[in-house]
């Protein structure tokens, strides 16, 4: 399988960790946040994990903060404990389980990556639709994906157009420039049974096409 030029490695934006560093201030609203943000890319395959990892750090705050509020409004450690396992398992076993599922997500995009380059630096397939097949995917994917490996250059410069994927590095055609000149040392003789004049290289016999009189240079 193909190895990409560039590994896939997902990372926070600044506005994400605008938005884990507001769940320690007012967590509702860094939730509201956050649910806003992914939503319109949670479609792309290249922002799964992050998305999932993004829910999970900002549950996790909302779950520090709940259990410090908890803390300050409860009586008794019974009732400190009795609401902080609620809040246990309502924000810090999701969050787990978000953490761990945007790991799987990256994993499996980074497969997936790795298809795409093989299919179009080795098998050289161009036609969304054919690289689709071989990826499993819907060509709507593909094309975001590729994109995607175009944008961080985990593929050589190219685009999509008309659901082809063009990239000139790789799908240029070499063609060899027609010979313009006679080979060095080739010359004209006179046949001496005809007269016919024939261009014969240096050292070389040929046979004269009109009278079949050997020709020598």
């Amino acid at each position: 399988m193909s190895v990409l030029a560039k590994p896939f490695k997902p990372k926070f934006s600044k506005f994400d960790y605008f938005i884990i560093g507001l769940t320690y201030v007012f967590f509702p609203l860094a939730l509201i946040i956050a649910a806003f943000r992914i939503l319109p890319t949670q479609q792309h395959h290249s922002f799964r994990g992050r998305n999932a990892r993004l829910i999970g750090w900002v549950l996790f705050g909302t779950y520090i903060m709940t259990s410090l509020i908890i803390s300050l409004g409860s009586e008794t450690s019974e009732e400190f404990l009795n609401g902080n396992l609620a809040m246990a398992l309502c924000l810090l076993v999701p969050a787990m389980l978000l953490l761990v599922a945007a790991d799987l997500a990256d994993k499996k995009f980074r497969k997936l990556l790795r298809i795409y380059a093989e299919a179009v630096l080795q098998r050289r397939l161009i036609y969304i639709d054919h690289i689709a097949i071989v990826a499993n995917q819907t060509q709507a994917h593909v094309i975001r994906d590729l994109n995607f490996m175009i944008k961080e250059r985990m593929l050589p410069s190219g685009r999509i157009e008309n659901d082809v994927l063009m990239i000139t590095s790789l799908h240029r055609e070499s063609v060899e420039p027609a010979e313009t000149q006679q080979d060095i040392g080739s010359k004209s003789v006179e046949c001496s049974g005809c007269g016919a004049r024939t261009v014969i290289s240096h050292q070389e016999e040929k046979e004269c096409e009109y009278c079949g009189t050997i020709i020598v240079a």
